[in-house]
């Protein structure tokens, strides 16, 4: 376990979720960021108006696609609070020490279960079923603390290195 980073264990608990949509994993090494990007795709449906995120219709048999991103950040270089707004979620890392192999478990763990409830949801959004104005992913910070807990003690105790460049 020592020999896997980051960047590497993060990539493979995405290959191994069960998603129709895209996953992207992407490193900005200068500013000591991860990014997972998530987009999700549906058809738009007959009768039903819909805009996507840059606010433009989609016309009946379109496809429309919502994206959405988590930011792993080094604590140690960012103020995590200053990007919470844009990410669906923000997980902060201690700089080269890297992150608890819990957090990312818990995560995936709980991110299937978002990503599956999400699609869904988009679905209902997008056929006019759904009795939201608009659709977002929303991250249940009790959920994902709920999985952080169940992690045994030693997953909570082994860190994931940052990747050297």
């Amino acid at each position: 376990m020592t020999d896997t980073n980051m960047l590497d264990y993060i990539g493979d608990k995405m290959d191994a979720l069960d998603f129709d949509g895209d996953l992207d994993l992407n490193w900005d090494k200068q500013a000591h960021v991860i990014e997972l990007e998530m987009t999700m795709y549906v058809d738009a449906a007959e009768g039903f108006e819909v805009e996507d995120q840059d606010g433009q219709q989609v016309e009946a048999g379109n496809e429309v696609d919502y994206a959405d991103a988590i930011l792993f950040y080094d604590r140690t270089r960012l103020n995590g609070a200053d990007y919470q707004e844009n990410y669906l979620a923000t997980f902060g890392f201690a700089g080269k020490k890297g992150i608890e192999k819990a957090q990312v478990d818990a995560l995936f763990g709980y991110l299937q279960d978002l990503l599956d409830d999400g699609q869904s949801d988009l679905f209902d959004f997008v056929d006019g079923t759904s009795e939201a104005e608009t659709f977002e992913l929303m991250f249940d910070q009790a959920k994902y603390d709920a999985a952080y807990a169940a992690q045994p003690n030693a997953a909570k105790q082994t860190f994931l290195a940052y990747p050297k460049f």
